[in-house]
């Protein structure tokens, strides 16, 4: 055995080039940075999302490496995947980023008062389509290592960096009192659709790893856009005061973290678990000052 010397050789690469990467959702403000990251690892990228949004963030002129889609993940997601596997062969890594964002959605003081409408087409688009995605991403899997006509003469190539992430958030671990469909449908993926997937996955592919990410309130443009709407009190109370960094994190930060996880070799034992991006958030403010003082006077 080698004594430990800075001489000794210590792959500290991710390990990802040639890796093919899924990512729904990838023309969004994260989405964008996460697509961006993978390409900057060496990875073949598809990215399904809804038409018009890929021409003013992707690059289509690398068809080397970049993949569009123009797709809605509840219609049509086996067409992308079909796309995909056409382009650059078995998708190898899937990010389930694609839903309905909290931004996007009606709000209301009370569940008394949510419309069950928007309830059923949050489900429909932050459940069901994700259950799509993860489950045609499998399938893919399983078909790629047990084809039911394999080529008589044609090796197997083993699969590398097999994975899948669901993009959750904090809304599904704290919950969202002016918009329960959302912490509903981000607790749905990110906890019970997880941890049967992970379980599941495994059996498909012995190396298949399944894992959540959670981000926090993230710096990106909309967030920005906000806190001139809302005020610096909004941003305080949603990303600093319960906040051990006091910030909002990078979209950058999210997109690493997802990266690390498609990498086997540096993540190759993490299976079933929720990361949380978000600052070591501990809750939300349940109560401003001025509605206490107007509760105690009532």
């Amino acid at each position: 055995m080698s004594k430990i010397s800075a001489s000794n050789h210590f792959d500290m690469g991710l390990g990802l080039e040639g890796t093919h990467v899924l990512v729904t959702g990838g023309c969004g403000l994260i989405g964008k940075i996460v697509v961006q990251t993978f390409l900057a690892a060496g990875c073949h990228v598809t990215v399904v999302d809804l038409p018009g949004t890929a021409e003013a963030v992707l690059d289509l002129e690398d068809k080397d490496h970049l993949h569009f889609f123009p797709g809605d993940i509840t219609k049509n997601i086996d067409a992308a995947f079909t796309s995909a596997e056409s382009k650059f062969g078995t998708v190898h890594f899937c990010v389930a980023l694609a839903s309905l964002d909290l931004s996007v959605l009606p709000q209301s003081d009370s569940i008394c008062d949510m419309d069950p409408a928007v309830w059923q087409r949050v489900f429909d688009v932050n459940i069901n389509g994700t259950f799509l995605t993860c489950q045609r991403w499998l399938q893919g899997i399983r078909r790629a290592v047990s084809p039911p006509e394999p080529h008589p003469t044609t090796p197997q190539r083993p699969l590398r960096n097999v994975g899948c992430v669901i993009i959750g958030s904090e809304s599904g671990t704290f919950g969202v009192r002016t918009q329960p469909a959302y912490g509903a449908g981000k607790s749905a993926v990110q906890h019970g659709l997880l941890l049967a997937l992970s379980k599941d996955a495994p059996r498909i592919y012995p190396s298949a790893r399944v894992n959540a990410v959670a981000p926090g309130a993230v710096n990106t443009e909309r967030m920005k856009a906000e806190t001139v709407q809302y005020g610096e009190q909004w941003r305080y109370e949603e990303c600093e005061a319960t906040v051990p960094l006091g910030r909002a994190v990078e979209p950058e930060e999210v997109a690493r973290v997802v990266c690390w996880l498609a990498s086997e070799r540096w993540a190759g034992g993490v299976c079933g678990v929720v990361v949380p991006v978000d600052g070591g958030k501990t809750g939300p403010v349940v109560w401003g000052r001025e509605e206490l003082v107007e509760r105690r006077k009532g």
